[in-house]
């Protein structure tokens, strides 16, 4: 019947005298409540005397005080309620039932709705399911009748009763099984006040179940009851730890199995020991269950014993086995304990509870007074409530139905009209992404703590095969959309597939909350074997590429790739194992020089190979083919770029040995100024595009301008060659100019500071392309004590970082960011190349454990609140990002050293705190360019150094009507990139440090006449040094700021120190040795006076010079663990480690600190070295060269035997002819004989006796 046919009839009540027991009462009270149960509004009911009552699901009718006074002490009375009360319930349950099976045929029409038992209330957790509940306020036994009264029939049918078939409510958390065992899994669980059509009623494993066949065709069973009920200490249970329906025994052991799911039926002590009198960690509640897997007795007590998820294993207390005193009910609060509301002024109430109606109250959908009533609420009903509100000046308490619709209870008018409920609910959804057999995505969406903040989501996640052995907490990340993610990879769950439980739960108030929960599905992985394609590419004379893809273990960690190439001349005799390098989209690559392969042409053989399990592992093969070289020249070519008054570029190009492997370029440099007094001889690195690279700096030239001699050399068998030579042209430095606070250094800024120059790099203030400094000593340091110590105070920092970047290496970060999110986006976390803060090597960003930039919130506030206390500043803050030009990052940290402490008391950014101008790049405008004018042109190179003889204006564009931005004055100078006639001038341009393009109008100008130049001899043979290496000192040495015998001693080394240096030269009639110190100034140590040098020859000699016992770039093996460090000290801490038989690709070889250290860089740009050696200590020269290197290649002079041994009765394998050679990793002496050994291809290790 529709609510608006009943919604004014007044109620109407017949007096008649029935003869009942209590008994009859108390089923009569659980028939009303069962029908408020399943109905959400009042439903009008006649009985054939007339009378008619108003029931409603969101109060009581008739409460429990009702019922048992009314038994107490008016048996008539009771007598009439009760048939009053008997009557309206009957109707009430038929209606209900009739709700609850078309609730069911409708939820059975999805798939498998009845298996999961996916309900309103299912969705909601046990905290909203007892949110549901909290409109009915009844004692334990009285709740006990209503769970008994919910059946399927017009008459009372309960679990003893149970007809063969019908609808069945479940009264409590029940698991669905597809056998009728308490051992059987579990398939899901229902949740109270779900019901479902059953077709069978069975008694097996000393339960009663009913059963159903599923939407999906499988058969269900759930039990419903138990055959014998057990007894404990008020913990009654069913044998498997569910609590009955009965009254609880207090006294004698529970009847329950040695595992399963035990169910609380009163609060109980969880303990870490099974002692009666020890104090608990903490309180299960009634209603809460756990999955046990120990039964034990201890202490004249029964305990259940489980294993937490923090790996402790826990106690709680189930039965006494000796006689308790029955617990005293608690007396509910009635009319008399709470104050009676007045009707105007708002009530003091707590924000929930249990309200006391005292006289009429009107129920509402809306906290209006115009909204219409639903129903009355008399006097001596009882309500929970979950919020007090005022709105439209009425005291409103609200609480929600078993519908799940919010209710408003009217309780008192105001004076003054207040604002609308806010409602605040702790909510969370979990949705999972991307199942595949390696994982799945878990996102959460919205993330609500119900007004407490949310301080951290967590997602504990296992998979339901072997329990919860492969249990993992994971930390959510937030997202940009306010959701957060957690990324699963099954290889971290043992690889299990199929079903994973994922929770949720909430940290509010430092409390970790449990939210909801949902399944995962992972599919079987079809992968099972190992594979690996290789594709040859880019065949040239000069080498080639080879690609591995699809690279998989069969299940197995692919430890490393190893591709072995040889070239089929000669067999095997240029075998090289190349270890292949992983690119971005999950290939590796390996690059093939055939200089490295004697230069032979032809076919190749290419293997690959994997370390699986420890073991090298065969995989596939294929052929290259290197067609021949039509190149029969030496060749190579000098460019010289950046010269400014600092020093210059050389890039050596279109390198050539002419069919010769070229094993090394060197690039001899000297000013044309007092001869050859700075010659230097520098080594030339070799750069990705094939190119080779040398930095001068006038510094180490005794900061002579001017012209200066550039000549290559390679290293062609063992010789140095002569290939060709230019020169480069240093102009005379001019002084720094102050623009505000700011001093531009020529190469970056610079502001003074209170104790330092501070280095300023923003979007309006960048830094010159070779400004190259490295990670600085000092901010290292203190950074790693930064860092340590947060690790040590248990924050989420990892021990990996992002330091130091070059200009090209940010380039192709930057590059990279733009390709995938556009310009825009990318400026604002990234920075163009020339602006980034990580070429000055005083930026650190941090990591958290997973490897993921720093984004933790403990750990950025900690960051926040002490990161000045080592030097350092967070850079880029909230608010800032008009100043500093870039969004909030936490983890990144800035070194300023002392001052840091001002900047953070200060609030401010490093832009607003020293007043320089910051935010976005600065535009600049280029203009149309024509050609340079034929006639009245300065004869000017394209690019180079100007020196005005005479004022000339700056201006924005090439324009004589151009305003004048500024001025350049007779005898000061300009780096220009650009000539050009425009306007009927000539113009010289260049682009300032702040990337804005200017022109210089120089046609007024006169030209200057070209420098004289003087031939140059080439340079002569260098001392018996080499150009890097220790020096061990034989007597007392001046330390330098200059390589002149008049500047002063800073320091100086006693007889026996040593050092490392970087360069040898000759100056002011004396040998110097060169280094950098850790703050970068270069020092510069006497140790000889210069022999008279005859007459320089036309090209520089041959240098004596000590091979070292490695090489200085290649491939070494460990012999030994060694350890991975970030400095070449011994005190450094361990990073990791490289194992016996382990390799590595290295660039440098130093000594340092008394040992023998390898480099290379890290793929992430960080520099890492391994100690690999005690150095041997250094006479006063040179030791010899020794008789052969560790590894490389020998050219046998003779025949030489093959063996499986380092000793001569070992019987001969094969053997080397005369002019044979072979690829050799190990150098060592046994049985009174040299030996050289090596790798097959086939992994054996064979020895070559060659003395």
């Amino acid at each position: 019947m529709k609510r608006e046919k009943f919604l004014h009839e007044q109620q109407r009540f017949s007096i008649r005298k029935y003869s009942f027991g209590a008994a009859s009462v108390l089923l009569g009270a659980s028939l009303v409540f069962a029908g408020q149960a399943l109905a959400d509004e009042r439903h009008e009911v006649s009985t054939p005397s007339d009378a008619s009552l108003f029931a409603t699901s969101d109060s009581d009718a008739v409460t429990a005080a009702d019922i048992f006074s009314g038994v107490a002490t008016d048996g008539v009375a009771s007598s009439e309620k009760a048939s009053q009360v008997l009557t309206t319930s009957q109707t009430a349950s038929e209606t209900a039932t009739s709700e609850a099976r078309s609730e069911v045929s409708a939820s059975q029409t999805a798939d498998k709705a009845s298996e999961t038992a996916v309900t309103s209330s299912a969705v909601e957790n046990r905290t909203n399911l007892a949110e549901k509940d909290a409109n009915l306020d009844v004692s334990s036994m009285v709740r006990a009748a209503v769970n008994t009264s919910l059946v399927s029939q017009p008459a009372t049918t309960t679990d003893s009763d149970l007809p063969s078939q019908g609808t069945y409510v479940y009264k409590e958390r029940t698991e669905v099984k597809n056998q009728p065992k308490i051992s059987a899994k579990a398939e899901f669980y229902v949740n109270p006040g779900d019901s479902v059509l059953y077709d069978q009623v069975v008694t097996a494993d000393g339960y009663q179940w009913i059963s159903y066949k599923s939407y999906s065709g499988v058969r269900r069973y759930a039990p419903v009851k138990p055959v014998a009920a057990g007894s404990g200490n008020g913990n009654s249970g069913n044998g498997d730890g569910k609590p009955s329906n009965g009254a609880q025994a207090t006294t004698g052991a529970l009847n329950i199995p040695a595992t399963g799911t035990f169910y609380f039926t009163r609060d109980t002590d969880i303990k870490k020991e099974p002692k009666a009198d020890l104090k608990p960690t903490f309180v299960f509640s009634k209603g809460d269950h756990v999955i046990y897997d120990k039964v034990l007795t201890a202490d004249n007590h029964q305990w259940i014993s489980y294993l937490g998820y923090d790996y402790v294993r826990y106690y709680a207390d189930v039965a006494t086995l000796t006689p308790a005193k029955a617990e005293t009910p608690t007396v509910k609060p009635t009319e008399t304990n709470q104050a009676k509301p007045e009707t105007t002024g708002a009530e003091k109430l707590p924000a929930s509870g249990t309200y006391n109606v005292t006289r009429s109250l009107n129920v509402k959908n809306e906290p209006k007074a115009s909204a219409e009533t639903l129903y009355t609420l008399e006097k001596g009903y009882k309500v929970n409530y979950d919020k007090v509100l005022t709105a439209d000046n009425h005291q409103w308490i609200s609480y929600i139905s078993y519908s799940g619709t919010r209710r408003y209870v009217d309780i008192a008018t105001l004076k003054a009209t207040e604002s609308k409920p806010q409602e605040n609910r702790v909510s969370g959804n979990l949705t999972i992404n991307n199942q595949t057999s390696n994982g799945f995505d878990v996102v959460v969406t919205n993330v609500s703590g119900g007004g407490k903040a949310v301080q951290e989501v967590r997602v504990p996640i296992w998979s339901d095969k072997d329990g919860q052995d492969d249990l993992t907490w994971y930390h959510a990340d937030k997202q940009s959309d306010g959701s957060y993610k957690v990324h699963v990879d099954t290889a971290s769950h043992k690889g299990d597939a199929g079903t994973y439980s994922v929770h949720l739960y909430y940290m509010l108030n430092g409390k970790r909350t449990y939210i909801t929960e949902t399944k995962a599905t992972v599919p079987q992985s079809v992968e099972t074997q190992v594979t690996g394609k290789l594709t040859i590419s880019n065949q040239t004379s000069n080498g080639f590429d080879v690609v591995v893809t699809n690279v998989s273990g069969g299940g197995k960690e692919v430890k490393e790739v190893r591709v072995p190439i040889w070239s089929d001349k000669n067999g095997q005799d240029d075998l090289t194992w190349y270890h292949a390098d992983k690119q971005s989209d999950g290939s590796y690559k390996v690059h093939v020089d055939t200089a490295s392969h004697k230069g032979d042409a032809g076919t190749y053989s290419v293997h690959l190979y994997y370390m699986l399990n420890g073991k090298r592992t065969y995989i596939t093969e294929t052929k290259a083919t290197v067609p021949q070289s039509v190149e029969s020249q030496v060749t190579g070519k000098l460019t010289i770029n950046n010269q400014t008054s600092n020093g210059f570029d050389v890039v050596v190009t279109n390198v050539s040995g002419g069919g010769k492997e070229v094993k090394e370029v060197r690039v001899p440099i000297w000013s044309d100024k007092n001869g050859q007094d700075d010659l230097t001889w520098y080594h030339a690195d070799k750069q990705s595009d094939g190119s080779y690279k040398v930095h001068v700096d006038t510094a180490s030239h005794k900061g002579d301008a001017g012209t200066y001699s550039v000549h290559l050399y390679y290293m062609l068998d063992g010789k140095r060659t002569y290939i060709t030579e230019t020169k480069a042209t240093v102009p005379q430095a001019t002084e720094s100019h102050v623009t505000g606070k700011l001093t531009n250094n020529g190469s970056y800024y610079s502001v003074r500071g209170k104790y330092d120059d501070i280095i300023i790099v923003n979007k309006k203030h960048g830094l010159s392309k070779d400004y190259n400094p490295g990670e600085n000593p000092t901010a290292k340091a203190a950074f790693v004590r930064l860092r340590d110590d947060m690790i040590n105070q248990g924050l989420n920092v990892g021990r990996s970082y992002s330091g130091f970047r070059s200009y090209d290496y940010q380039k192709t970060l930057y590059d990279n960011y733009v390709s995938r999110d556009g310009q825009a986006a990318a400026d604002r976390y990234s920075a163009r190349p020339g602006y980034s803060e990580h070429q000055t090597g005083l930026v650190f960003d941090l990591t958290d454990k997973s490897g993921n930039l720093l984004e933790d919130s403990r750990a950025s506030q900690w960051l926040k609140d002490n990161a000045h206390n080592y030097g350092f500043i967070v850079r880029f803050q909230a608010g800032k990002e008009a100043s500093t030009g870039y969004m909030p990052e936490a983890w990144h940290i800035r070194y300023v050293g002392k001052e840091a402490k001002d900047i953070h008391d200060s609030g401010l950014s490093l832009e607003e705190y020293f007043g320089i101008e910051g935010g976005d790049y600065a535009a600049s405008s280029k203009p149309a360019e024509s050609k340079p004018a034929t006639t009245g042109a300065i004869n000017l190179p394209a690019t180079g150094t100007y020196t005005f003889t005479s004022r000339a204006s700056i201006k924005a564009e090439a324009k004589v009507s151009s305003p004048e931005l500024a001025y350049y004055d007779k005898g000061m100078s300009v780096n220009y990139d650009k000539v050009l006639t425009v306007d009927g001038r000539q113009w010289l341009s260049y682009v300032t440090a702040s990337g804005a393009r200017r022109y210089v109008d120089i046609a007024a100008a006169k030209a200057e006449a070209k420098p004289e130049v003087k031939p140059v001899a080439k340079p002569v043979d260098k001392p018996s040094l080499p150009a890097t290496g220790t020096y061990t000192f034989t007597g007392r040495a001046s330390i330098k700021a200059e390589a002149k015998v008049s500047s002063p001693e800073l320091a100086y080394y006693d007889k026996g120190m040593t050092v490392n240096y970087d360069k040898v030269l000759t100056a002011d009639g004396c040998q110097w040795l060169s280094y950098v110190t850790p703050s970068g100034a270069r020092r510069y140590v006497d140790i000889a006076a210069a022999k008279e040098e005859s007459k320089p020859e036309t090209k520089p000699v041959a240098k004596p010079a000590d091979k070292p016992s490695l090489p200085e770039s290649g491939t070494y093996t460990f012999t030994s663990r060694a350890s991975i460090k970030a400095e070449a000290k011994v005190s450094s801490p361990e990073l990791a480690y490289y194992d016996k038989g382990m390799t590595v690709n290295y660039d440098k070889v130093l000594t340092a600190d008394g040992r023998q250290w390898l480099s290379y860089v890290t793929t992430s740009g960080a520099r890492r070295y391994v100690d690999i050696a005690a150095a041997k200590p250094e006479a006063s020269q040179p030791a010899a060269k020794p008789s052969l290197p560790e590894s490389g290649r020998y050219t046998f002079t003779g025949r030489a035997s093959i063996k499986a041994e380092a000793k001569v009765s070992s019987p001969e394998l094969a053997y080397y002819d005369k002019g044979m050679s072979v690829n050799y990793d190990k150098v060592l002496t046994a049985d009174g004989h040299t030996w050289l050994s090596y790798m097959t291809v086939s992994g054996a290790r064979r020895y070559v006796d060659i003395a």
